[in-house]
């Protein structure tokens, strides 16, 4: 998960591809270590206090250049290994892009603009990031939060076309089989794994965005929905939508964002909605101190639900090539429910890039 300081070859198969003697390859990387400190969860009588140290490292491979037609091209991977992390390492920022002018036809994963963005939560973590990763007693914890609306389709291997305007950038993504990341070509090549097993059986899915300024300098706007088909079991399709908007005053910036989440669950009988609000504000005290504060309202359909609410503040510390943000949480009914209490988050972060 990415967290940052705002305010601000022609032929396959059998022959050997070419290089281009336009090509530029890069390898940059980023590390990031936390400490999260969290109390006060309660599901049942059982009480969850804890306080451990966090990791992400990601090293990024990448090549440019031109092809031999005249057009340009991209390319690149990411290898991400996250403290405790147990699923491929190379789902990250996978991409093949041909470009001409303006225009990109992209294909990979977790490469195109997409949903996964707030304008609502401008230093330091959203309301779901927060929470996750933290071990409540020994329930099982389904927090209200969202994080990215609908299913995180761009999450899956597919193809997508954006277009850069005066205004800013639209795009639009289609996976033929959500989840899956790109592991089919080793379908009947592992042990006990039938040959006509896919990684995933879920339905194909869309995503159409926008994300620009509208050609007014301090403004930034994005907007985004998809869809994925009805899966087995469902009752209908599940849908996502994300709306932001947000705008620079000079040393201040303030941000909204409404995310909403059609999740029809497993079953035929459940049909779950969330709708969730995001306000932020931010101001630059200096040029290197920056300090937020975020409310978050989460709205579920279910019956007999409450809000579930989010309330930091957080400072941004830049030092050059090291960052610093420290944040603090005050969370209500996470679940969506009464019964789980208040929770307390106090979250540090030192982020370098190289």
């Amino acid at each position: 998960m990415k967290n940052k300081l705002l305010l601000s070859s022609a032929l396959l198969g059998s022959l050997v591809i070419g290089s281009s003697a336009y090509s530029q390859t890069s390898v940059t990387g980023n590390l990031s270590l936390s400490y999260k400190a969290l109390s006060g969860y309660t599901v049942g009588s059982a009480t969850s206090a804890g306080r451990s140290f966090g990791r992400e490292s990601q090293i990024n491979v990448q090549n440019k250049g031109k092809l031999n037609n005249g057009m340009d091209y991209a390319a690149g991977f990411s290898l991400e290994n996250d403290g405790g992390q147990e699923t491929d390492l190379s789902n990250e920022n996978v991409f093949i892009d041909f470009i001409s002018g303006n225009t990109t036809l992209s294909i990979g994963l977790d490469h195109i603009q997409n949903t996964n963005r707030t304008l609502g939560n401008l230093v330091g973590n959203d309301a779901f990031d927060l929470n996750t990763g933290n071990n409540y007693a020994t329930a099982a914890v389904t927090q209200g939060f969202i994080q990215s609306a609908g299913k995180d389709v761009h999450q899956s291997m597919g193809v997508g076309i954006v277009q850069k305007t005066a205004i800013g950038s639209i795009s639009g993504f289609y996976t033929p089989t959500v989840a899956n990341t790109g592991s089919d070509n080793e379908v009947g090549n592992k042990a006990g794994v039938a040959t006509t097993t896919l990684e995933s059986d879920r339905e194909s899915a869309f995503e159409f965005g926008f994300a620009g300024d509208l050609g007014v300098k301090g403004l930034s706007v994005h907007a985004f929905y998809n869809e994925e088909g009805k899966n087995a079991g469902q009752a209908r399709d599940t849908k996502g939508t994300n709306l932001g908007v947000a705008y620079n005053f000079g040393q201040i910036t303030a941000g909204y964002t409404r995310k909403e989440n059609e999740n029809p669950g497993t079953t035929a009988a459940a049909g779950t909605d969330l709708t969730q609000d995001e306000f932020g504000i931010a101001f630059a005290a200096t040029p290197n101190v920056t300090l937020g504060a975020n409310y978050t309202k989460s709205d579920s359909s279910a019956a007999a639900s409450v809000d579930a609410k989010s309330k930091s503040v957080s400072v941004g510390y830049n030092l050059g090539p090291v960052a610093i943000i420290a944040q603090y949480a005050k969370q209500e009914n996470i679940t969506n429910t009464t019964a789980t209490g208040d929770v307390d988050v106090a979250f540090i972060k030192i982020n370098t890039n190289f």
